[in-house]
């Protein structure tokens, strides 16, 4: 027994310190460990040399130089380039999301001049479809939902996200103009308050911008709702950590981080700058539904001129319910009618419409709350706010890396949490985004865990390229695209996919990167390819659906996929069968899953069959029945549209024998089968 009740106290003595991980000092105050203040990620990044390696003629660009060094240094070396056509539709599917069209590719391959490749990747990243994948990316990282209810008839507007699209816009936006990633952080964090560009009073995409901060996975109607709020700031401060410095800062809402060098200090530190932002309307009754904020995208007279000029009519469609009520006959021609009808006449030209609203936050905390203004927090004991500790003033972590912070004289703070995130001499920040690039293209990122870079990840497998590249980043102005448009464009990713027996037993998770790892299509790639082989993509995003428009439900619908609803409390939808992102928290990088139900969509879906008509047909527009050799023809037409390559004798003989089933008009249904089984194929859905 005695033994027994000194275990429990020295757990309760770890658990108190914060564990194993971390020391107490005389006072009982956090001290990182030796090893958290040596761990790699939270030292300065250094500017490393190029190495020499004994290849000379692989590297395209010094990028190569690091990862062709590891390789030489294990007795590895890299394979040979991809063929031009696969390289192609790697990096088009990889960039914009969408497989080349022939005509792309037979110009691709028909360029032989010095630059080709340079040109191809300036071209994907200069379309908004580049835009809308980069996206698709970025919302996996921030929770990002349409709705919460999959149904739209139970949702309540003053808790649903409807405005939601917007923000999805904006970062289809900011990557297609190549916002400058610092700007980006900011802008989500602190939108609100950062001056418009054209001096104007309302800066419609800072606020729309802090979208990221009010749609989270949160209750909506907890009958505590103190707890809630408490869980709404957890998710913002988790969030954050996770996206922008890859640590799930979360952890130190109870304790003291059990492995990092974060304690619950830090943590209330920044719970203070979240509790004094408002993402509530207030803080509703118990057990009553919440109201996310909401703003308006024009300025506060416009506003008020639309109030006004609608509460008058109201009041006039009143006075003539109230008129018929009182004189039920009422002769056409009655003054008081008359009156009534002219006024009205005269404002209904005046009434602006509806201002455009925007989920966002403001400053101060949440009206009736336990901290309804902009304040400063106490510790909650075991993340309690009924046991409320000491206070701590509001700011950054302490022991992390980065800037000197800004200290908080007023507001939130949301602006100087954003200024030191922001920082090119933050560490976390600036590998934590090339380190996310890199997952984007290779599978794998130089740290395998994109969200969590502290002492429970893998250190990075090539620590010299990540700060190398992080270098390069911070030097050329935050450029995503220049980022995309380096690594796409080096050696190691022009590889080809095919492993030898040798590298295969010496590097069997291509750690080392001597090939190309190949890649599933996700969902969205999936369903996209398989409109473009149809036709039946709008591109444009014209009509009901696409950009500017909230998202649909209807998987047949001519949009991208990055158009259709993303919702928290419905999982079984296309999207979701096929390993999309669950949208209650930041996903890092998605699962991978090969199950039965998937292949049965593919087989027996109507969208699917669909697509595979729509397919046929087009085969038999863009080669008609009256060319010479139109069977052969349209068999390497549909090879060159699927596959972005020609058939080869077996792909040929096996496509005339399924073509010779069926006559039917006007597109026989040998053509349909066929081309359901292309769009069904492992290589359609595979990038190699």
């Amino acid at each position: 027994m005695a033994i027994m009740r000194m275990v429990v106290v020295v757990v309760v003595a770890m658990l108190a310190c914060g564990g194993p991980g971390n020391a107490c000092g005389e006072d009982g105050a956090f001290v990182p460990t030796v090893e958290q203040r040596s761990w790699w990620a939270y030292q300065p990044v250094v500017d490393p040399p190029v190495p020499d390696v004994t290849r000379r003629d692989w590297p395209h660009d010094d990028l190569d130089r690091f990862v062709l060094a590891e390789l030489e240094a294990r007795g590895l070396g890299a394979s040979p380039s991809a063929e031009r056509g696969v390289w192609l539709r790697r990096v088009s599917i990889d960039l914009t999301g969408l497989p080349p069209t022939p005509g792309e590719v037979e110009a691709f391959l028909a360029d032989g001049a010095v630059g080709a490749e340079e040109r191809v990747v300036d071209r994907l990243l200069a379309t908004r479809a580049y835009g809308e994948r980069q996206a698709r990316r970025w919302l996996d990282v921030v929770r990002y939902a349409d709705f919460h209810d999959g149904n739209p008839a139970a949702r309540n507007p003053v808790c649903e996200p409807l405005e939601a699209w917007r923000y999805r816009d904006w970062v289809v936006g900011a990557f297609a103009a190549d916002l400058p990633f610092d700007r980006f952080i900011a802008y989500q964090i602190a939108g609100d308050l950062l001056p418009p560009p054209d001096g104007r009073d309302v800066h419609p995409d800072g606020l729309v911008a802090t979208t990221f901060l009010v749609n989270g996975a949160w209750d909506r109607g907890d009958a505590d709702k103190e707890k809630m709020v408490s869980d709404m700031v957890d998710d913002q401060i988790d969030t954050i950590g996770k996206a922008f410095l890859g640590l799930g800062l979360g952890c130190a809402r109870c304790h003291d981080h059990k492995f990092d060098p974060i304690s619950t200090a830090d943590y209330y530190a920044l719970a203070g700058i979240f509790y004094s932002t408002r993402m509530l309307e207030e803080l509703g009754t118990k057990g009553g539904e919440i109201t996310l904020r909401r703003r308006a995208l024009v300025p506060a007279e416009e506003v008020e001129r639309h109030r006004r000029i609608a509460a008058e009519l109201a009041a006039i469609d009143g006075a003539f319910g109230a008129l018929d009520k009182r004189l039920p006959s009422v002769a056409p021609d009655d003054p008081e009618r008359v009156a009534l009808a002219a006024r009205r006449s005269d404002l209904l030209p005046q009434l602006p419409p509806s201002p455009p609203m925007a989920l966002a936050v403001s400053e101060g905390g949440v009206p009736g709350g336990l901290f309804p203004g902009i304040q400063d927090v106490p510790i909650h004991e075991r993340g309690s706010y009924a046991r409320l500790g000491r206070v701590v003033p509001r700011g950054v972590p302490a022991f992390l890396p980065g800037p000197a912070p800004q200290p908080i004289s007023a507001g939130s703070g949301r602006r100087e949490l954003a200024a030191w995130i922001a920082s090119g001499e933050n560490p976390l920040t600036t590998r934590g985004i090339v380190n996310r690039v890199w997952q984007w293209h290779f599978g794998t990122g130089l740290v395998s865990t994109a969200n969590n870079v502290g002492l429970l990840s893998e250190p990075p497998s090539h620590p010299r390229l990540l700060d190398w590249l992080a270098c390069r980043f911070v030097e050329e102005g935050w450029s995503l695209k220049k980022l995309h448009r380096r690594i796409v464009l080096s050696a190691a990713y022009s590889q080809s996919s095919a492993a030898t027996p040798v590298g295969l037993a010496a590097d069997p998770a291509n750690r080392w990167l001597g090939r190309f790892t190949s890649q599933r299509l996700d969902a969205e790639g999936l369903r996209d390819g398989m409109l473009v082989m149809g036709g039946k993509l709008d591109g444009a995003g014209e009509g009901l659906l696409g950009p500017g428009k909230p998202a649909t439900a209807d998987v047949a619908a001519p949009c991208r996929s990055l158009y259709l609803q993303t919702c928290r409390w419905d999982r079984s939808g296309y999207a979701v069968l096929f390993d999309a992102a669950n949208c209650d928290a930041s996903v890092e990088n998605r699962s991978v899953s090969t199950v039965a139900p998937q292949a049965l969509f593919l087989m027996n879906d109507p969208f699917v069959k669909g697509m595979a008509v729509a397919f046929a047909e087009r085969l038999f527009r863009d080669v008609p029945m009256d060319v010479a050799g139109a069977t052969e023809r349209r068999i390497e037409r549909a090879w060159r549209l699927a596959y972005g390559r020609a058939p080869d004798e077996d792909d040929s003989a096996i496509a005339r024998g399924i073509v010779a089933r069926g006559d039917a008009e006007p597109v026989p249904v040998g053509w349909i089968d066929l081309a359901h089984v292309l769009l069904s194929s492992n290589e359609f859905a595979h990038v190699d």
